[in-house]
């Protein structure tokens, strides 16, 4: 079957004490889903020190998760610091020199080089301390954690150690036949209400329909994109709801 995407994006959440109307149109029966969800594995081997998340616990792009022991990685750095600025010594020596017409280019561009191999040693240093902290890599929430202190991880093994769910945008997956989409158009409205709570309704808008209908049941794959926030709390992943379509329009 080949996948035809339709996105739709929420604009505004009606209270459950004011229920909207039902529209007139076409009720699909779906699920909301979210667009990212992965394991969080480390970049780097090493012994885990502390663990900063645990089920539940909100978090932002970049917030640490856990941290390896980060002394061999501490002293990596240092080293590569001191090389870096004994090359960077040399190199102004030598240019001292080649100014003084009492050192060839050639031991200029050598001292320059040195200098310049030496600096790019000391960011991959950095960047490999950086990498003894791991971090969530967008935001959302963590739905499952497999870490534990003092656990060996080993970066080619790509062990999982968190699960990270984003809470936005929350997506639900209908399959609309091809004779209901008849006067459907981008920016028409939409409404997604949770079957365990019919009241509560979420308001969204056509973004867009694609032109391709699948052969075997003359249906195409819509999905709807339905924003975390302002809607409301009990429109959340894995929920059952009703997605509602308009009715066709009259000539």
């Amino acid at each position: 079957m080949i996948p035809v995407f339709f996105t739709l994006a929420l604009l505004a959440a009606v209270p459950e004490r004011a229920p909207a109307a039902a529209p007139s149109g076409t009720v699909y029966s779906s699920h909301l889903m979210v667009d990212q969800e992965v394991l969080v594995s480390s970049r780097i081997t090493g012994i885990i020190e502390s663990i900063s998340a645990d089920r539940g616990t909100k978090v932002v792009k970049g917030q640490p998760l856990a941290t390896l022991d980060q002394r061999e990685a501490e002293s990596e750095v240092r080293q590569a610091k001191e090389d870096m600025q004994l090359k960077r010594a040399e190199f102004e020596r030598a240019r001292t020199l080649s100014g003084m017409n009492l050192a060839s280019a050639a031991d200029l561009d050598t001292a320059r080089a040195r200098y310049a191999v030496a600096t790019a040693a000391l960011d991959k240093a950095k960047t490999l301390r950086d990498y003894t902290v791991i971090r969530a890599p967008f935001t959302g929430v963590v739905t499952d954690k497999l870490a534990r202190l003092g656990q060996k991880v080993v970066d080619v093994q790509n062990q999982p150690l968190f699960k990270v769910t984003a809470l936005e945008p929350l997506l639900a997956r209908i399959y609309v036949p091809d004779k209901d989409l008849a006067g459907l158009k981008r920016g028409d409205p939409v409404e997604v209400a949770p079957e365990n709570a019919p009241k509560v309704r979420a308001t969204g808008r056509v973004e867009y329909i694609s032109p391709t209908v699948d052969a075997g049941s003359g249906s195409v794959e819509v999905i709807v994109r339905v924003a975390h926030n302002p809607a409301p709390a009990t429109l959340r992943p894995g929920v059952a709801v009703q997605v509602h379509l308009p009715g066709p329009r009259r000539p």
